[in-house]
């Protein structure tokens, strides 16, 4: 098998899904942590195909699509799978769900804090502008949401911050520990 190299923004969680499952496969990964506002990388990579993490590269095969790289890992290393057989058209309609549905209001839960606590004034501008509003329209539309769940730590609010805090310390590579991603290690 050779390298591994994940094109990844380090709050995406369109990148996070996809470094669980790295991570649940046992598969050493080489993080490139991708700018938010340049895309040269990812356009060489995908010839000009694609701007959006995350994006796989492997022996020369360039996947992208959070949901295209789960499917692909699962062809090209089989041990461990994620999506079973017999499963993937209901896991596939959940995905879809989750991704387009489900992900806005968990993102209106989550991402306020995730800005506010990043300390880059460009990065909270950039993402309040392609969300479409503040981060307090954000807390504010999410309040009576935040109200009906009670503690939304089971969407791993603090668990991200704090594996994200602990990936950018070190970039080379990256195995992953537990399937939950609390306990990521990293390898020279």
């Amino acid at each position: 098998m050779g390298e591994i190299n994940l094109y990844e923004y380090p709050i995406s969680p369109f990148s996070e899904k996809v470094r669980r499952v790295l991570t649940y496969k046992h598969l050493k990964w080489h993080p490139i942590d991708c700018h938010y506002e340049d895309k040269t990388n990812l356009l060489a990579v995908t010839k000009g195909a694609w701007t959006r993490v995350p994006v796989l590269e492997w022996d020369g095969e360039v996947v992208y699509n959070s949901a295209d790289i789960i499917k692909w890992l699962d062809r090209k290393v089989p041990a461990n799978r994620v999506i079973p057989d017999d499963s993937r058209l209901l896991i596939e309609l959940i995905d879809n769900w989750a991704d387009n549905t489900f992900f806005m209001s968990i993102l209106f839960l989550t991402i306020p804090d995730l800005l506010d606590g990043v300390g880059d004034a460009k990065l909270k501008a950039n993402r309040e502008k392609l969300i479409g509003m503040t981060t307090a329209q954000m807390r504010e539309r999410h309040a009576p949401m935040k109200g009906q769940l009670g503690s939304y730590e089971f969407f791993d609010g603090a668990g991200f911050q704090k594996r994200q805090s602990m990936a950018r310390k070190d970039s080379r590579s990256r195995v992953g520990g537990d399937f939950n991603g609390a306990q990521i290690s990293s390898r020279s």
